[in-house]
């Protein structure tokens, strides 16, 4: 049974870092969230049966997006998680288990109670307060570090400048000096407005937007902040983040918070559960799959927490999502029409990836013409043919996913047969295999595959690689078809008298590409590793490599024995980057293309006094600014994080130092003071 759960694991694995692939690098994705989501539910249900650590997977499951580089970059203090998902009520009971389970394992007193509301289909955005006003507004980004907006959201319904206490508030709430409140939500358009806003566009002759989610991206990340103020954009709280210097026992529980929140101006989501129990939960979750449709906003599921702080934290969180909480995702929306065609689409590693071509239907207003078919064993499962009425399901603004065949009785007799997948690549007529054990059908052509070529390129020049903007796919395949670039290090060799000579082309917009492709010359290490398109290396995981490496070249020739010896790297990856550098064609290439680019030079400093140590900082401090702190910490070979837990080196306490400090004495971690962290700096430096 091990050997079939591992190559079926393996399989997994395969299918999800595609779809990772199609999704963050090239914002063409292949499948709904809720597919996606019950992938990665699969995978980590293996990895318990296996007994496989999550980290190492989790470590290739990134949070959120990059922030945009026009934007000011904000360190959230906390991460800003995303949340695992459930999709039927024996799902949700084993969250239950789990937390009833934690608590019966550690011997705590807690009887759980649990809270549940919608969970909206909006934008998620942090608001910091200090001293009870607005500071700083900033949006998820990739869970870590966001995007400044803090202007964009100064005249949003549902955000107040200042939080007015009130009546008994004034006695038992205390905003100490620099205490700081950060408040979570999500910014959404109400329905009502977002048509309001959408007639307005069109007698405007000014774009419409697909649906409400879109809309309120779109209008929340404008660099003009007059764009984002002049649309009706509602902030509706869901949840806090940091609370330093707050003293009310409001503070200890979700709901109570949620109800201070809203009495101090901010709109909180109801209708909703406090303080229920399973039961409770399934019953509100079943009650709202009923009025969705009269909800006033858009929402894709039911959010449900334990009320109690202590016992969330307690419980803690996994890399990317918290265990005191879940979303339970309601069934999206569906409809039902005709596959005209079938064809086949090859990804960056050679993947052939079936794809149904539709007679065009409207799902949630967004007009839908293709969905995936994600593989042959599907296909054939799902027993699609040409001309056949399916249901094709949407999830969010990705590619839909065929959910199965309706009606074939009217499927033109001479196209009534089942697709088979091409033996030959549909792109470069090479030799097609499926290895024993995979789902996926590949090219194994590699790069002189034109598909490959071309996905691997759109790959190199990406926001999270290499981020050459201006190079997209179109241009690439021009560039490609022009022979102007064949393999990565020809980018850097590209001049203007070339661009000019292409289509659309001009002086302007040619020293514009060139000197786009300059600034990415300034890159970071692991950026560079991740550009090279490792199979099975996404940036996490090559962020880890990087880590544990001198120099950049230690990688042509490292054994697979200190490749085993970095944190969260399995034998997939291993053997993945072994083969990368054991090929001359690749280490020529990586040689050439380390002549083109700059290494930050602080990267791999490795000798500074907190080399391998994680920092983190409560408090205010009162010589350095945070942001300043955490910089001196990684130029001495250092991380920070916001939160303590056990692999927290050093706590750094500040004036009016909160609970992180009691937590790092409760762990036994060493606490120092600010002026102890400028003396091990300074004893370094000398």
């Amino acid at each position: 049974m091990s050997s079939t759960l591992k190559k079926k694991r393996k399989d997994l694995v395969s299918t999800i870092k595609r779809h990772q692939e199609a999704y963050y690098l090239s914002d063409q994705p292949k499948i709904s969230d809720e597919a996606y989501d019950q992938l990665v539910a699969e995978l980590f249900s293996l990895d318990q049966k296996l007994n496989i650590s999550r980290s190492s997977t989790e470590k290739t499951l990134g949070v959120g997006h990059k922030k945009r580089d026009e934007f000011l970059a904000v360190e959230h203090s906390s991460p800003m998680l995303s949340l695992d998902n459930v999709f039927s009520f024996d799902e949700l009971d084993l969250f239950f288990k789990k937390v009833t389970d934690f608590i019966k394992k550690n011997g705590l007193d807690f009887s759980p109670d649990y809270s549940a509301e919608i969970k909206l289909d909006g934008v998620a955005v942090s608001l910091t307060y200090v001293n009870g006003e607005l500071k700083t507004a900033a949006t998820r980004g990739d869970g870590l570090v966001g995007e400044d907006i803090t202007d964009n959201v100064m005249s949003m319904i549902g955000v107040p400048h200042v939080l007015h206490l009130k009546g008994k508030q004034r006695r038992t709430v205390k905003f100490f000096d620099n205490s700081v409140l950060e408040i979570r939500g999500e910014v959404v358009f109400l329905k009502k407005d977002f048509e309001r806003f959408n007639k307005y566009q069109e007698k405007s002759s000014e774009k419409l937007f697909a649906n409400p989610r879109n809309a309120a991206a779109g209008s929340l990340r404008q660099l003009d902040a007059s764009i984002t103020m002049s649309r009706p954009l509602t902030f509706i709280a869901h949840g806090v983040g940091e609370i330093n210097g707050v003293v009310d026992d409001t503070f200890k529980n979700h709901s109570s918070c949620l109800e201070f929140m809203e009495s101090v101006g901010f709109k909180i989501i109801r209708p909703r559960v406090k303080g229920g129990q399973p039961g409770d939960i399934k019953t509100y979750v079943n009650k709202i799959s009923d009025i969705r449709e009269s909800l006033p906003v858009e929402i894709d599921g039911v959010v449900v927490k334990i009320e109690n702080y202590e016992l969330q934290h307690k419980l803690g969180s996994t890399v990317r999502a918290p265990r005191f909480a879940i979303a339970y995702k309601l069934p999206s929306e569906t409809a039902i029409t005709e596959v005209l065609d079938i064809d086949v689409q090859v990804g960056r590693f050679g993947t052939l990836t079936p794809v149904a071509r539709l007679k065009t239907v409207s799902i949630g207003g967004v007009n839908i013409a293709n969905a995936t078919l994600h593989n042959e064993d599907e296909l054939r499962k799902k027993g699609v043919k040409i001309g056949d009425e399916v249901e094709v399901r949407r999830a969010g603004d990705v590619i839909p996913e065929v959910i199965r065949t309706i009606n074939t009785s009217n499927s033109k007799s001479n196209k009534n047969v089942f697709f088979e997948m091409p033996k030959f690549c549909p792109s470069c007529g090479g030799k097609t295999e499926r290895l024993e054990g995979e789902v996926a059908r590949r090219c194994v052509s590699g790069k002189k595959c034109p598909a490959q070529l071309e996905q691997a390129f759109v790959h190199f020049v990406s926001k999270k690689a290499m981020n050459i903007d201006g190079l997209g796919t179109k241009l690439i395949q021009q560039l490609i078809r022009e022979k102007l670039v064949n393999s990565f290090d020809d980018i850097y060799r590209l001049n203007c008298f070339q661009l000019e000579k292409l289509d659309k082309f001009g002086t302007k917009s040619a020293q514009n590409l060139i000197d786009s492709i300059d600034r990415s010359r300034d890159t970071t290490p692991a950026k560079f590793l991740y550009a090279l398109g490792i199979r099975h290396v996404g940036l996490q995981t090559a962020k880890s490599i990087c880590d544990a490496l001198n120099r950049f070249e230690e990688l042509f020739s490292l054994p697979l024995e200190k490749l085993a010896l970095i944190n969260d790297i399995g034998p997939v990856v291993i053997s993945s980057v072994s083969n990368f550098f054991k090929t001359r064609e690749n280490l020529d290439l990586t040689d050439r293309l380390l002549n083109e680019i700059n290494f930050k030079k602080e990267v791999f400093n490795k000798r500074g006094v907190f080399a391998g140590k994680n920092i983190v900082f409560t408090g205010t401090l009162k010589t350095l600014k945070r942001t300043l702190a955490q910089e001196l910490v990684q130029k001495n070979g250092g991380t920070f994080s916001g939160t303590v837990n056990k692999k927290t080196d050093f706590c750094v306490v500040g004036e009016k130092a909160g609970s992180k400090a009691r937590s790092a004495l409760k762990m036994k971690v060493k606490v120092i003071t600010e002026n102890e962290f400028l003396a091990m700096i300074d004893q370094n430096i000398r």
